[in-house]
Order: structure tokens, then C-alpha cells, then sequence
């Protein structure tokens, strides 16, 4: 699947999952269809063996819909603000450490891991 699919394969489901998952969702179009079929693989993907109608997922599709401006404020926020907030973290825990290891004591912070968002 390309990156800018509606509904990229994440969390596990792979696009033949996903292409599996289309003759199931015939009577949807578009983003609809889209949804349904992720919804379908996701819930096969899962163990789950419960599985919505066609018309059950684009309701939720519909209901939801609204959501995702909001996300992706709250995930923009978080991306621009996330590394600030624990590099603070950091220095002041790395502060802590230097005034209570005693004299002599020195403390060093380094990144461990890339920040991926």
C-alpha cells in the first residue's frame, strides 16, 4: 500500500490482509470501503470473530470522522513539545544527581534512543 493510503497497514495488518479483506466490503466506495475493509483485517488480525456490516462501519467511520482534526492537533502538539518537555526532565534529574552523589560526583545524559514520531 502507498504511504498516503487512507488508512495505511499499521498495528500489524499488512495490505494482503487488507486486499483479503475487500470482498467483504463490496457495497462500500471510497474512504468508506477504505475503513471497512481495515476494520475487517484489523478484527481478523486480532482473533476477534466478531465482524460489522458494511453499513455498522461506515457509521463508525461517519461517527468518528469529526475526531481526526483534533488528533492531529493534540499529535502536533505533542511532537513539537515532547522532546522539550524530557530534555527538561533530563537536565533537572541530571541536576538531582549532582548535588546528591556527593563531591567528586559527576553525572552524564545521553540520548539513548532516536525520537520517532
Amino acid at each position: 500500500l502507498p504511504m498516503d493510503a487512507p488508512f495505511p497497514a499499521v498495528g500489524g495488518v499488512t495490505g494482503t490482509e487488507l486486499a483479503a479483506a475487500e470482498e467483504h466490503v463490496e457495497a462500500a466506495e471510497g474512504d468508506d470501503r477504505a475503513f471497512a475493509a481495515y476494520a475487517y483485517a484489523a478484527l481478523k488480525r486480532l482473533g476477534v470473530e466478531w465482524r460489522p456490516t458494511v453499513a455498522q462501519c461506515v457509521e463508525a467511520r461517519q461517527r468518528t470522522s469529526h475526531g481526526y482534526r483534533q488528533m492531529a492537533v493534540v499529535w502536533t502538539l505533542r511532537s513539537l513539545m515532547g522532546p522539550l518537555i524530557e530534555g527538561m526532565l533530563v537536565v533537572d534529574r541530571a541536576l538531582y544527581l549532582r548535588r546528591h552523589c556527593g563531591p567528586g560526583g559527576g553525572v552524564r545524559a545521553f540520548a539513548l534512543f532516536d525520537a520517532v514520531t
